[in-house]
């Protein structure tokens, strides 16, 4: 990142910074829009060409941060913005002459069934197909950029077989799953996501303990990679598959964890959802069986003494929790 272009040192070094890592500076919605604004400085004074490309990828990389962090449809759309443009702008450029700007295709693809999830509007979701398919054609095999669009359009193929209930669908998801993690080093950064998506691929095919084994994976590479945001959401995937394999106190020592890492980002969302989770886990947990009444009372307690330490007392978590135990306690 040079000042050719009538940018003052500082902004480029911060530009460059982003750019190296466009997840992991920016932990919280300040930091997030610092990074926007920063990137959307350098963009207007950089001509067309790979470097356009880039920054524009890569604003659209946290203005999904940002979305996360929001929920907000705004945030998701100029995200799908910034990859369509890109796109454009890639396509300009000599065939096979910047491989590496191939990403932008399966960020956008991962963009589309988002905003379709959100809005449900499935148009968005089968354009994300399309786009998968044909990337799965024209990326090269090797690149890490070919797995990475194998991996979105297995993402997005579960997410039409939830809706369309189509087992083909969900076979070919789990498929293109594991070929993209096959295809890519057991280090690389793009495992955690490649496995996460697979893990909730298995699940969805009631596959539990081998998703519990990809989502223990997605952990490790996110953790390696510094990537928070992927750590938070798979932590809380990760919990939701242990509950299902009926492994309830791991379950909730995972949800803790994956709260501590949601309110490190500032995402209070993401926290009130693990919170729901954590009552569904325990409501699971005795309706799967006949329970003995001391086992319960034990389990309560423990999550409750947790709840306390982690959340408060006048968590509506925590009163919900120590309502029950005492119905427990009253036989």
């Amino acid at each position: 990142m040079t000042t050719d272009h009538g940018i003052d040192p500082v902004t480029a070094l911060r530009a460059a910074e982003i750019l190296e890592s466009p997840r992991r500076l920016h932990r919280g919605l300040e930091e997030t829009d610092d990074a926007i604004a920063t990137l959307d400085k350098v963009l207007t004074a950089t001509p067309p060409g790979p470097l356009h490309i880039t920054i524009l990828s890569n604003l659209g990389l946290i203005r999904m941060v940002r979305y996360q962090l929001t929920s907000a449809l705004a945030d998701l759309d100029a995200a799908i913005h910034c990859f369509r443009e890109a796109q454009a702008h890639a396509a300009r450029l000599p065939e096979d002459s910047h491989p590496e700007l191939s990403a932008t295709i399966p960020n956008l693809i991962g963009a589309l069934h988002a905003r379709a999830e959100h809005t449900g509007n499935w148009e968005d979701l089968d354009e994300a197909i399309v786009l998968g398919r044909d990337a799965a054609v024209r990326i090269p095999p090797g690149l890490p950029q070919r797995s990475v669009a194998l991996a979105s359009l297995s993402s997005a193929l579960r997410i039409r077989y939830e809706r369309s209930r189509y087992e083909g669908d969900l076979t070919e998801a789990i498929d293109l799953g594991r070929q993209a993690g096959a295809d890519l080093p057991q280090d690389h950064p793009r495992q955690g996501p490649v496995l996460s998506n697979l893990g909730s691929s298995l699940l969805a095919a009631g596959m539990v303990e081998e998703a519990v084994r990809a989502y223990r994976g997605a952990v490790e590479r996110f953790e390696a990679a510094g990537n928070r945001h992927g750590l938070a959401r798979t932590l809380n995937n990760l919990a939701g598959a242990l509950a299902q394999a009926g492994r309830t106190d791991e379950a909730v020592t995972l949800s803790w964890q994956a709260i501590d890492a949601f309110r490190a980002l500032g995402d209070a969302s993401g926290e009130v959802r693990v919170k729901k989770n954590i009552a569904s886990f325990l409501a699971l947990w005795e309706g799967a069986a006949e329970r003995d009444a001391d086992e319960a009372r034990q389990l309560y307690e423990r999550t409750l003494a947790d709840s306390v330490r982690i959340l408060g007392e006048d968590d509506a978590t925590t009163r919900a929790l120590r309502d029950r135990l005492a119905v427990l306690r009253r036989g």
